[in-house]
C-alpha cells in the first residue's frame, strides 16, 4: 500500500509504501520492531531507522526497552553498533550525527515534534550550519519508519507529517 496523505504546505514530501504488522498492545511490539531493525540491517544493509510514537510516555518506554535489550541484540547480531538518537527540538544538532554516521542509527520521535510547519525541525537554525534545514538531514537518509501504535497516525495532519521524512518505506505496528 502507499500513503496518500497531502503535502505539508512549503515542506517537501513524498509518497512511500508501507507494510502492516498487526499486534495487540502488550504483546511485545517494541521488541518486535527492534528485532526487525536488526534483521533489516543484517539482510539488506539498511542503517537509518526512525521510530515514531504518539506520546512522551511511549517515547520513554521505547528508550528504556532499547537500553534493556541492547546487550541481548548485540549477542544475536555480532555486536554491531546501533546508536539511539532521542530527537529533541532543543538538541537539533544531533540530526547531523544521525545523518552522517556509518553505524546503524535509530531515532525515536513523537509525532508532535514534526506535525506542523512551525515545528523547530522545519526552521533554519544556527545549531546546524549550512544550507540545509533540519528535516532535510533526515530526508537525505531515506529512513525506514516504524510506526508504534499506528492507529494514531490516520489523520491528514499525521499523514502530511510522515511524508516529510521521505521514508524508503514504513512499517505500521
Amino acid at each position: 500500500n502507499f500513503d496518500d496523505g497531502f503535502e505539508m504546505i512549503g515542506i517537501d514530501s513524498w509518497r512511500y509504501p508501507y507494510y502492516t504488522c498487526e499486534m495487540e498492545t502488550g504483546t511485545g511490539k517494541t521488541y518486535v520492531y527492534l528485532r526487525t531493525i536488526h534483521e533489516l540491517r543484517k539482510n539488506y544493509g539498511w542503517g537509518k531507522f526512525i521510530i515514531i510514537v504518539p506520546s512522551v510516555a511511549i517515547y520513554e518506554g521505547v528508550v528504556k526497552t532499547f537500553d534493556i535489550t541492547k546487550d541481548h541484540f548485540a549477542s544475536l547480531y555480532d555486536n554491531e553498533t546501533i546508536n539511539l538518537t532521542q530527537y529533541s527540538g532543543q538538541k537539533i544538532s544531533k540530526l547531523r550525527g544521525y545523518a552522517s554516521s556509518s553505524d546503524v542509527e535509530v531515532m525515536v520521535m513523537t509525532i508532535d515534534s514534526f506535525n506542523k510547519a512551525t515545528n523547530v525541525i522545519f526552521k533554519p537554525t544556527e545549531k546546524l550550519q549550512g544550507e540545509k534545514l533540519p528535516y532535510q538531514y533526515i530526508q537525505e537518509t531515506r529512513p525506514i519508519v516504524l510506526l508504534d501504535e499506528s492507529q494514531n497516525y490516520v489523520s491528514a495532519k499525521s499523514k502530511e507529517a510522515l511524508r516529510t521524512l521521505n521514508p524508503l518505506f514504513a512499517i505500521k505496528y
